[in-house]
């Protein structure tokens, strides 16, 4: 019995003992997994942080937008008034006017290269656009052009639109050394003189006579008197028609082409080859033949 309550009493007693320490180990690992549960948890922003930094980006991204469409659109505006500009200080020609006799026909004029000097002779007296002088329009074709021949009927009506210039047309095949001279590399080619100097040059691809007044009007500002195409125009003076021609410069062209092809093959190691590949085999069938003899 004693022996008994002894140990219920000596139970007790470590009971006792022991509950402050249980309390004071469970308040430590209570502590310690807040301490864990605090560092473990993400910086996740709330609801009102993710809006606002939502509306950071959408502003910032049309702060760009409107950055860029004010740059572009400045950018435009500049290059509209630089063109405006340009035009306004670009000056027009002024063209003497031609009096004609009373049975003169208004038509174009072909002519060769020593008249075509002789029209766009310089007068030294004459420095600028807005001084008259004689406004010449030149239409360097060929006859076997197909291009040509289209534009042809177009530029003889033209003629009769504007009076007050000059029109002449060259067959620039004949006429080589007025090419290089005024930069001719291709037909039909339309070219406008004042006093001489070129002060234009046609850059369509349409040879009508629509696109032709325009190129006048553009550098004269004149308007024309009419623009009608009759089948007289077709029949001169510039031909309508596609000629065929030799071109007798293209054949020497050709001609030393092949000479010179022919003379650099010969100086090559294959002609050296050929040549005593031919003369083995002549050797072979000379020494055949006389044993055979």
């Amino acid at each position: 019995m004693y022996i008994r309550k002894r140990n219920i009493l000596l139970l007790t007693f470590i009971i006792v003992l022991s509950l402050p320490a249980l309390a004071t180990q469970f308040d430590v690992d209570e502590e310690t997994n807040e301490v864990i549960e605090k560092e473990e948890e993400p910086d996740i922003p709330n609801v009102d942080e993710s809006e606002s930094l939502l509306s950071n980006v959408v502003s910032d991204v049309n702060k760009t937008l409107t950055n860029f469409y004010n740059h572009v659109t400045s950018a435009n505006i500049t290059a509209e008034n630089r063109t405006q500009s340009g035009n306004e200080t670009r000056k027009l020609v002024k063209c003497k006017e031609i009096v004609y006799e009373g049975t003169e026909d208004i038509e174009v004029e072909i002519i060769n290269g020593t008249h075509l000097a002789k029209l766009l002779q310089i007068k030294p007296d004459i420095t600028s656009r807005d001084v008259e002088a004689d406004c010449i329009l030149v239409l360097f074709f060929a006859r076997a052009c197909p291009f040509s021949a289209h534009a042809a009927p177009h530029f003889n009506a033209l003629a009769r639109a504007y009076p007050n210039i000059k029109l002449v047309a060259l067959d620039a095949l004949k006429y080589h050394g007025i090419n290089a001279q005024y930069g001719i590399v291709g037909v039909p080619t339309l070219k406008m003189f004042h006093n001489g100097r070129p002060v234009g040059k046609f850059n369509g691809t349409e040879y009508n006579i629509q696109s032709f007044s325009k190129f006048v009007h553009a550098i004269t500002g004149q308007y024309p008197l009419e623009l009608l195409v009759t089948s007289k125009d077709f029949q001169g003076p510039v031909s309508s028609v596609v000629e065929k021609d030799t071109d007798y410069f293209l054949v020497l062209s050709w001609l030393f082409i092949i000479v010179c092809s022919i003379y650099y093959f010969m100086q090559s190691k294959w002609w050296k080859m050929i040549v005593e590949m031919v003369q083995n085999n002549w050797r072979e069938s000379e020494a055949q033949h006389e044993h055979n003899d």
